[in-house]
């Protein structure tokens, strides 16, 4: 089965070389089966979801370039940090409450970006350190904010001893392979270690709702589509416990919000463009659609 709307994505995005979806699900192996949303497909067993595409390596890095974060994905990545600090220091008080002795451990961060997480969380911890696969994120985060980033694929970087703590913020929904990288994480935490993230549910009533409309469902940048049930079946078959389930809201700008409605789903720019001229454009929103869950669980 094939995603027929590939067809009218950039080259950059379409399909190619190289399995995506496995021939059996990623969280319990069960075979996949046609979904009601189109161009996906889900595990007729644990109710998984997962973009039903073939897309290569090369073709999959080439999406994370700077464009990503600069138009593509984001309105402009840079320009929402005051936003996106706020909920990076929202996620870490709750680690906070989580982990009393937080100021001790050593964490990991999967999918760093631009640093503003590692910059918030290195006070508050023993060290902090993380990988990203954006060459020009990663140059910012270390040129710029002078935080211990590297860039390459997780799954081919070797830690130099384990840590405490791996946060992946909004970074399992993109991979390939996400089961490898839960399994990986397992490997390279210590006894009694945590891994925190956040994804999209789409068992969530917001997600249900929408429908095919719902607007975490934009593959290739989007491949995986958790619930709280399948993400807990991965990680409990991984030798993690869950100890903490929530949907916190998340801080965006106003222009970010109106880029994404009337750019990226509703390709109207004009209307954007127009819209810029208002006051209000830089104000800044927390909003929450109960959609977006944030999962703490301990590795066993």
């Amino acid at each position: 089965m094939t995603n027929p709307s590939l067809d009218r994505q950039h080259p950059a995005q379409r399909a190619a070389a190289g399995t995506l979806v496995p021939k059996t699900c990623v969280v319990c192996g069960s075979d996949y089966k046609e979904c009601r949303l189109p161009g996906l497909v889900r595990c007729q067993a644990c109710g998984f979801v997962a973009a039903n595409l073939n897309i290569s390596d090369e073709e999959l890095a080439a999406i994370y370039g700077e464009d990503y974060f600069h138009g593509n994905e984001y309105l402009d990545y840079i320009a929402e940090e005051e936003s996106l600090r706020l909920n990076f220091r929202n996620r870490i008080s709750t680690l906070r409450s989580l982990v009393p002795d937080l100021a001790d451990k050593e964490l990991f961060e999967i999918g760093c970006a631009y640093g503003f997480f590692l910059q918030e969380v290195a006070p508050v911890v023993r060290r902090a350190s993380g990988i990203d696969i954006s060459v020009d994120a990663v140059r910012s985060a270390q040129g710029k904010r002078g935080v211990d980033a590297v860039c390459g694929d997780y799954l081919k970087f070797d830690l130099p001893r384990p840590v405490d703590i791996i946060a992946m913020w909004d970074t399992i929904e993109h991979l390939k392979r996400p089961d490898l990288f839960v399994s990986k994480a397992a490997r390279d935490l210590s006894t009694g270690g945590i891994l925190a993230l956040t994804t999209g549910d789409i068992e969530s009533l917001n997600a249900r709702l929408r429908g095919k409309k719902w607007r975490m469902i934009h593959p290739p940048t989007h491949l995986h589509y958790f619930s709280v049930a399948t993400i807990s079946k991965l990680l409990d078959r991984n030798g993690f416990d869950v100890i903490h389930v929530s949907h916190p809201g998340n801080s965006r700008k106003l222009r970010s919000v109106l880029y994404y409605i009337f750019v990226l789903r509703m390709k109207r720019p004009a209307i954007y463009a127009a819209l810029q001229k208002i006051q209000l454009f830089e104000l800044p929103l927390t909003i929450n659609l109960f959609d977006i869950m944030y999962v703490i669980a301990r590795r066993r």
